[in-house]
């Protein structure tokens, strides 16, 4: 099965491959033209439509731009992960930011800035530039593709975009709002919109994605397109934007609708989430995905499992390390620990029946750990390697889905014995019917021991949320360990006004010592600065951030 994205990388390369094989035959030259295809035609045929598509899904498989800063900025700048790297000074473009002091030319929020505006939101609006219900564009057999196609896929782009500018807005608040492709003339028209204004150019995307009757139900979603917006994935992130910005009447009923919707369920063991494409990535659970396939000879780049497995034996590179904060969160019994957190002494066996025992030392790792939901077991990597991998991450999962919803009902003052309900739902999951070890591993540390089995006469009695609870508590710490790893503790930390504060605490432990995170976080800390080189190339129409 292949998503929007693989299509995409098999539509080149077969293109060039045809090429190739053409231009074996000498004989080509003595042959007369027999036809042409000009870049006008070529723009007016489904191929061509489709490509412009693909190219706004495109960016999400870009390595250390996209795929690797998802867990750079959710879960490193925060107290559940650090950085990781050889030494001290390995990415230390990470460290300037953790620490809470970061200037206007910070590597990792220029790159930020970059991808996202000239790489993701500029092919987005190529895209709605040049695609229109009106576009004629020429399928393969000669008949015209249909305006209910077209206006499916400016559905698409416009909730691609928001998806986008939601990560922008989440860390500089005030940016540029453009809408269409520009020139170098108009560099002078680029300067900051208000947080308002940011808020609702992207719920208008959304809203515009939403309302388009083409937009398919996840229900009706073959399993070959896996990986393209949905009517409920638009309204579940819709409600994520909502959430961030404080509007939870709101994002309670889009959520509602979603859960309503009967579209989605959760996968009966969390395990099987990070670890099998049928069972976990292609599962009822997964709201928006990039499925990332291992196709032979087509799949390229390095992704999250280099960059974020231990170094030496288990191959990686060392990033992505959790705190001790984040594993004293769970609870005694909580299986999804040890689906999360792997520690130096696991052991996993290999292709060839020797064992792989994972030593976390001799590099920058004070925990001596790494992310489980990072790491391919042998079984997962065909080449020997991390690279040419099924490893895939979720957008949004529908655990999401029903904490967002939870956390509404409870912040609304609604039904405090369904936001109950809710989150227990989750927490079975975790606590029953989950498997208390790592079924892939020969040990783990953090394997749920005999002792520490929790049953549902246990879960009953002792770990079930109650409505006399305090449910906000309850609530986001759910969230902490049912999504810890996932690159979203950021986001919930500012959006719950509470990152501040969090931070300083980190900073005082023995960890945040030793990693510098949280050090000088201030109330002037966040929004982060404006990349500098932006500022000056827009000769100042683009004014800097308040607090730097």
């Amino acid at each position: 099965m292949k998503s929007i994205l693989n299509f995409g990388k098999l539509f080149v390369s077969l293109i060039c491959i045809s090429i190739l094989t053409i231009s074996c035959n000498s004989d080509f030259l003595d042959r007369p033209t027999l036809g042409t295809l000009d870049e006008e035609t070529y723009l007016s045929t489904k191929n061509a439509g489709y490509k412009l598509l693909v190219n706004c899904y495109q960016p999400i498989l870009t390595s250390e731009e996209y795929q690797w800063m998802k867990f750079d900025l959710g879960d490193q700048l925060t107290d559940d992960f650090a950085k990781g790297g050889s030494d001290a000074g390995d990415r230390v473009t990470i460290t300037e930011v953790t620490r809470g002091n970061p200037t206007a030319t910070s590597g990792l929020l220029t790159k930020l800035w970059d991808h996202r505006y000239k790489t993701a939101i500029s092919a987005c609006n190529v895209f709605l530039s040049l695609i229109t219900p009106e576009t004629e564009l020429i399928d393969d057999g000669g008949a015209l593709v249909s305006t209910e196609e077209k206006q499916r896929w400016i559905a698409e782009v416009h909730f691609m975009r928001a998806f986008y500018y939601y990560d922008l807005a989440a860390i500089f608040t005030n940016i540029p709002i453009i809408d269409r492709p520009l020139n170098a003339v108009d560099k002078g028209s680029i300067t900051k919109a208000n947080k308002e204004d940011v808020m609702n150019f992207i719920l208008e995307d959304l809203n515009i994605a939403i309302s388009e009757p083409n937009l398919p139900s996840a229900k009706d979603l073959p399993t070959s397109e896996l990986g393209r917006i949905t009517k409920e994935a638009a309204m579940a992130f819709r409600a994520r934007v909502l959430l961030f910005y404080g509007n939870y009447e709101a994002a309670k009923s889009d959520l509602k609708a979603v859960v309503e919707s009967g579209c989605y369920d959760l996968v009966d063991d969390y395990e099987k989430l990070f670890n099998s494409v049928s069972e976990g990535y292609m599962s009822k659970e997964s709201v928006f995905i990039t499925l990332r396939s291992y196709i032979p000879n087509y799949t390229s780049g390095s992704t999250c499992p280099q960059m974020n497995v231990g170094r030496g034996i288990a191959g990686g590179w060392g990033g992505e390390c959790p705190t001790n904060d984040l594993v004293n969160e769970y609870e005694i019994g909580d299986p999804r620990l040890v689906h999360t957190v792997l520690s130096t002494g696991d052991i996993f066996t290999k292709d060839d029946g020797t064992e792989e025992v994972h030593d976390y030392s001799g590099y920058d790792n004070y925990t001596l750990q790494h992310s489980r939901k990072q790491y391919p077991d042998w079984s997962r990597r065909p080449l020997g390697d991390l690279l040419n991998t099924d490893w895939t991450f979720y957008h949004i999962r529908y655990a999401d889905v029903l904490l967002m919803y939870a956390e509404c009902l409870i912040e609304t003052n609604d039904d405090k014995q369904k936001a109950v309900d809710l989150i227990n739902e989750v927490r079975y999951r975790a606590f029953v019917t989950t498997s208390p070890t790592d079924s892939y591993a020969k040990y783990r540390k953090f394997n749920v021991t005999e002792d520490k089995k929790v049953t549902e006469e246990i879960f009953n009695a002792k770990y079930k949320v109650k409505i006399s609870d305090d449910l906000r508590k309850a609530v986001r710490h759910e969230r902490r360990v049912e999504l810890g790893g996932e690159g979203l503790r950021l986001y919930d930390l500012l959006r719950w006004g509470t990152f501040v504060s969090t931070m300083q605490a980190f900073g005082k432990t023995a960890e945040g010592k030793y990693s510098g995170a949280g050090t000088y976080v201030t109330d002037k800390t966040y929004p982060y600065p404006i990349p500098q080189n932006e500022i000056d190339y827009v000769g100042g129409a683009l004014t800097q951030n308040d607090n730097y």
